[in-house]
């Protein structure tokens, strides 16, 4: 049995054997406990075990992954489709955006830890989008990273970016950049 809260993964495992003649002493050896116990210590878990004759049950309580939102707002679609599959089985989480008009409003709703950004979106120059970012209080403490074809890395950084990628960008370049900008929300744990 799992059980998932907002900090913690909860496994319950218990094991009565078929044959009444059998414990668990017959199932278990003391070096699989033992295994067991390092694995979950080294992770920060706990590692809770009842023993009686016929029952065995262990209690394993793992700290929860952090998942890290990325708020990526870009106007072409297939841009965001890539970098959505550039942080799959990552512990980044892409939301993409295609309308820089809903920024404001979907930062304050998702808390990103990293803002990245074209330059070249509708209805507003990305330059003035980014001043924007800098000023306004929900955002401006987040890492904003410029992501464009343009050659424009010292114009970006000057108007307050934290970093800048170049179009084409390739996964590995994209997730190094984001481990080394990224501010992870801090949790509060009981």
């Amino acid at each position: 049995q799992t059980e998932l809260d907002d900090q913690r993964v909860h496994i319950h495992v218990h094991s009565i054997p078929d044959d009444p003649w059998v414990s668990y002493r017959d199932e278990v050896s003391p070096d699989q406990i033992k295994m067991a116990r390092e694995l979950v210590e080294l992770s920060g878990g706990s590692f809770t075990m009842t023993k009686q004759p016929r029952l065995f049950a262990i209690e394993l309580i793992f700290p929860a992954h952090s998942v890290i939102p990325v708020l990526a707002i870009d106007d072409n679609q297939d841009t965001l489709r890539l970098f959505q599959r550039y942080l799959q089985h990552t512990k980044y989480r892409l939301i993409g955006l295609q309308d820089p008009a809903q920024v404001f409003a979907l930062a304050k709703e998702v808390s990103p830890s990293i803002l990245l950004m074209d330059i070249m979106l509708p209805g507003i120059d990305g330059w003035e989008l980014l001043r924007q970012l800098r000023d306004h209080p929900d955002t401006r403490r987040i890492p904003t990273i410029v992501c464009t074809i343009l050659p424009e890395e010292r114009l970006a950084l000057a108007l307050g970016a934290t970093a800048f990628l170049r179009k084409p960008v390739s996964r590995t370049a994209f997730i190094s950049l984001l481990e080394q900008h990224v501010v992870p929300q801090e949790r509060e744990f009981d």
